[in-house]
């Protein structure tokens, strides 16, 4: 189960108080009750939104995030997705949205593994889902991770181009506790471009570590 960090963090800090854990357990339970993979996906997302309204709302995180369209040093990280949000990502693809799958590949022989990922030149991890004005082409359906991965103070504590950097990240525990869920309950999970990749049937021999 590769749970974002993040999330795990939150899991780990909040499961004991009742409110928290009550999340988790109330998604795990919605979730087993839907077959579709794509809809369980959906589910999960907006959740998050909804939980997010909480966090987001505040005057303060509106002034000091610089979090906007065009802003995507973020999108240069490796991101971690279930199996149903992979599908719902293939989904796209399959519908006709054009990408570079030869990136794709090359960015799927990292493999789960951050520093892999890292040695990969910075314009050339973008994700595969970013066009070239820096917005996400399938935003609507972006990951769980995406849907949290805000900060505050400059953008530029984001930038990855010469080494990673930490960032302030803006906490949503709420949201945090729904993303566990959805890993927990996935069967599989991995990086987005892994993950991508395998449902869309494409096959990359990674090499052992």
């Amino acid at each position: 189960m590769n749970v974002p960090a993040i999330a795990k963090k939150s899991f780990d800090e909040l499961q004991k108080k009742p409110e928290f854990l009550c999340i988790v357990k109330k998604m795990l339970k919605r979730l087993k009750k839907i077959s579709n993979a794509l809809e369980r996906a959906r589910l999960i997302h907006k959740s998050i939104e909804e939980y997010n309204q909480e966090v987001f709302s505040h005057p303060l995180v509106k002034e000091l995030s610089p979090c906007k369209l065009g802003c995507s040093a973020c999108c240069h990280t490796q991101v971690s997705v279930t199996s149903d949000e992979a599908e719902l990502l293939a989904m796209h693809v399959n519908n006709g949205l054009e990408i570079d799958r030869e990136r794709l590949k090359s960015l799927m022989l990292a493999g789960n593994d951050d520093d892999k990922y890292f040695a990969i030149p910075y314009k050339d991890r973008a994700c595969i889902f970013l066009d070239s004005a820096g917005a996400c082409r399938v935003y609507e359906d972006r990951p769980s991770v995406c849907r949290t991965n805000a900060v505050l103070g400059p953008a530029s504590q984001c930038d990855t181009s010469r080494t990673i950097q930490p960032t302030r990240l803006i906490r949503t525990p709420k949201s945090d506790m729904v993303t566990y869920a959805s890993f927990m309950f996935s069967k599989t999970s991995g990086s987005l471009p892994h993950m991508v990749g395998k449902a869309l049937l494409i096959e990359v021999e990674i090499a052992a570590n």
